[in-house]
């Protein structure tokens, strides 16, 4: 199992059996990991790195922090904050996709593990979807303890299940953003369904866990806006 997935599934373990929804039961394991983590290719995350795309992560006590940004707003930010404290250092933030910095930080704590320090890289998205995710959750009846414990990254997706077409089939959606998924629910016509909210664990999980690949993530704003630029420089 990737390093990430065991460590969120390992911090919310307790609450994520309290979550009441939809996806709570799963069948036996048919999915590979790999292939679930491959579908976080279309979310990139900003994160400070070297001039040749190598992460910098920040010092802190016995560990080292290096935060995964969905916005690039915010890894500015964070850089501008970096560049004060080191003005001797060169660096700049980079857009990565998800399981390929995942896959980076998996190595680098591997050559770190001699020394007894680890990289603990945090996913930061928008107040926003987290205070959207929070208040879903507490409507279902979820204490706010639980949703302490078990909601780091919130995801959404749709009771009943929306589903896209794929070059593979019919696929049914999470998204990153509460955004995404209002705007997805809008465009149905009649009766429309229901917003849930799930920790980013919860969906790796059940897609993992699926004996068939029935799920992809919804590519996110940032994912156009760089195909789109990639495309201009092309």
């Amino acid at each position: 199992m990737p390093d990430f997935v065991a460590r969120w599934r390992a911090i919310a373990v307790a609450a994520l059996a309290s979550l009441p929804v939809s996806m709570a039961s799963a069948p036996a394991l048919a999915i590979p990991e790999e292939a679930a983590m491959k579908k976080l290719a279309v979310i990139p995350v900003f994160l400070l790195t070297s001039e040749q795309g190598i992460p910098l992560p920040i010092p802190r006590g016995d560990n080292l922090i290096l935060p995964m940004f969905l916005q690039k707003e915010r890894a500015n930010q964070e850089l501008v904050t970096f560049e004060k404290a080191n003005p001797n250092a060169t660096a700049k933030v980079s857009a990565i996709p998800m399981n390929v910095a995942n896959a980076k930080v998996n190595e680098m704590n591997i050559k770190l593990k001699d020394k007894g320090k680890q990289i603990v890289s945090p996913i930061v998205g928008s107040a926003e979807d987290m205070n959207q995710a929070v208040s879903i959750l507490e409507k279902q009846g979820v204490s706010k303890e639980d949703i302490q414990k078990g909601l780091s990254v919130p995801v959404f997706f749709h009771k009943p299940f929306l589903t896209i077409k794929t070059p593979e089939g019919s696929r049914g959606v999470f998204f990153m953003t509460y955004k995404d998924a209002t705007t997805a629910s809008s465009r149905v016509q009649g009766a429309k369904p229901e917003i849930m909210a799930v920790d980013l664990t919860n969906a790796l999980a059940q897609i993992i866990d699926e004996k068939k690949d029935q799920f992809v993530f919804y590519p996110t704003k940032a994912f156009f806006a760089l195909m789109k630029e990639q495309k201009a420089s092309n």
